[in-house]
């Protein structure tokens, strides 16, 4: 079980092609792993094996899982691992 930092986390977003997407991450605590979570039920874009991805209320799926250390998670950074996990599906 991951224990989140209640002070960080991260909206990030796809607005490329008119679309407007969003996911979190959320970073473990005293740990540089941040943590994607999208939630496709209010989406256009779905999983298609949600079984692989476990769902965490209030956040959605868990899809992945990221060692980012210094200076930390950029939106910039969110922004395009988020385009990177769309464009999987």
């Amino acid at each position: 079980m991951m224990l989140f930092d209640e002070n960080l986390h991260l909206h990030v977003g796809y607005y490329e092609d008119d679309q407007d997407i969003e996911g979190i991450f959320l970073k473990v605590y005293e740990k540089d792993i941040w943590c994607l979570f999208y939630n496709d039920e209010t989406y256009e874009i779905k999983i298609s094996n949600k079984s692989v991805y476990p769902f965490i209320n209030d956040f959605g799926h868990l899809v992945a899982i990221y060692d980012i250390s210094t200076p930390g998670l950029t939106q910039e950074q969110g922004n395009q691992l988020l385009k990177k996990f769309l464009e999987s599906l």
